[in-house]
C-alpha cells in the first residue's frame, strides 16, 4: 500500500474509488488513534487526513510531533469533504480531476 487516509465518510469512499485504503472517523480522538496505526504500518508512504481533524489542536500537536520524529511517512492535510469557509471542497477537487460530478 502506499496512501491511507483519515477523514469521514464521503472523503473515505472517493479515496477508495481510485485504490486508497482509509478509515473513516467522527471524532479528534479517533483521528488520532487512525494516525497513530497508520504510523505504524510499514507499507504506508503517504497518510491523508482531512483538514476538519488536522486543524483540532490535539491532532495538530501529533502530526506536528510525527512529521518532526519521523521522515517518512508523508503526511498531508486536504479539505474534507465538507469543506470549511474558504477552502475548497475534496468532491469539487475530485470531479474537475476526473470530469464527473460527484
Amino acid at each position: 500500500m502506499l496512501g491511507y487516509v483519515i477523514g469521514d465518510s464521503d472523503m473515505i469512499t472517493g479515496f477508495r474509488l481510485i485504490g486508497i485504503e482509509g478509515v473513516e472517523v467522527t471524532s479528534v480522538d479517533e483521528a488520532r488513534q487512525a494516525l497513530n496505526d497508520a504510523l505504524a504500518r510499514r507499507d504506508v508512504v503517504i497518510i491523508i487526513v482531512s483538514s476538519a481533524f488536522s486543524t483540532q489542536s490535539t491532532m495538530r500537536e501529533w502530526i506536528d510531533k510525527a512529521r518532526r520524529e519521523r521522515k517518512t511517512p508523508l503526511i498531508i492535510e486536504i479539505p474534507g469533504s465538507k469543506g470549511t469557509k474558504g477552502e475548497i471542497r475534496i468532491s469539487d477537487i475530485i470531479s474537475k480531476t476526473i470530469g464527473i460530478r460527484m
